[in-house]
């Protein structure tokens, strides 16, 4: 006795769980409720007469019959989405939901704004950003893709492309130094009120690459400091004293006139920011869209 014919949309769902990696994953970007994806599955297995996936708490995992029908569909499906894509890839008609997670201080400096030129590009999309700075599953949780910090990307089932090396530099307020001329040396510092990233004891030790790739250790010391270059940032602002910050947030507020950079020529050798989104063969087309828009918002600070 042969089996039903199933339909082209549940062979899609079924797709769709298995790179996604579970029911809530696949569900968050098709924009519908997990009992839906479910009930999909649930027809299709019925339809074939086979069951195809053992549904974990986070994780699915394919049977052999799973495994059969996936290697065998999913190659006919991404030719069909990739043909349909052909036909109408016009600027503007991208829609549905696209989810991003970044550290907070990140988002703090400049997501917000880029955040109104994406989605005034592309109407027909929604943006959602988690910021967080744990190490995001993106896969199981249902994420599009990420910002990480970190010297490079391993994970071999990811797409990781640089959009920053992320370095520290110093900044200070036009008001706190019309008060105390800028430190034109790094031992110069010492005579100026520091904003401490992370400080111990009141203390932090700022190493400095410089012309040449000369490297000055500066052992700061200061009154204010925090755990969150946000706060760091609001304290510059204010006129606090010569503190760090990363370039891609310090460079918002140089360009605005809120900051200055001091000694320009020096900084703080950090990890770069990845942009992380999963390897498949069927990169969805938002994701394109919002992998280029940034490397395009990126690609001045990148050049440094």
């Amino acid at each position: 006795m042969s089996a039903t014919l199933p339909s082209l949309d549940l062979l899609v769902v079924f797709v769709d769980v298995v790179e996604a990696g579970s029911l809530t994953a696949a569900a968050l970007r098709r924009g519908v409720p997990k009992s839906t994806v479910s009930r999909s599955l649930t027809r299709l297995e019925d339809a074939l007469g086979a069951r195809l996936l053992e549904r974990g708490a986070r994780r699915v995992t394919l049977t052999a019959e799973g495994h059969s029908l996936y290697t065998q569909a999913s190659p006919h499906l991404a030719g069909l989405r990739e043909a349909a894509c052909t036909i109408g890839d016009r600027p503007g008609e991208l829609k549905g939901l696209l989810r991003f997670t970044a550290p907070g201080d990140f988002a703090e400096a400049s997501l917000g704004e880029l955040m109104i030129r994406f989605t005034a590009r592309h109407p027909g999309l929604r943006v959602e950003v988690d910021l967080s700075a744990r190490m995001v599953d993106l896969m199981s949780e249902g994420f599009d893709l990420a910002l990480r910090a970190t010297p490079r990307v391993t994970d071999p089932a990811m797409v990781a492309r640089e959009l920053t090396n992320g370095n520290v530099q110093l900044f200070a307020s036009p008001g706190y130094l019309a008060r105390r001329p800028a430190p034109r040396t790094p031992a110069e510092l010492a005579g100026h009120a520091m904003v401490l990233f992370r400080p111990k004891d009141g203390r932090s030790e700022w190493v400095l690459a410089g012309p040449g790739k000369e490297v000055v250790r500066v052992e700061a010391e200061g009154r204010i400091g925090g755990n969150e270059f946000a706060f760091i940032r609001s304290a510059l602002r204010a006129g606090a004293g010569v503190g760090p910050l990363p370039n891609f947030s310090g460079a918002v507020d140089v360009d605005e006139g809120r900051l200055v950079r001091v000694l320009p020529e020096w900084e703080m050798p950090m990890s770069p920011i990845w942009l992380v989104y999963p390897a498949t063969k069927h990169v969805p087309r938002r994701v394109k869209a919002f992998r280029d828009f940034l490397l395009e918002s990126f690609r001045p600070t990148r050049a440094r």
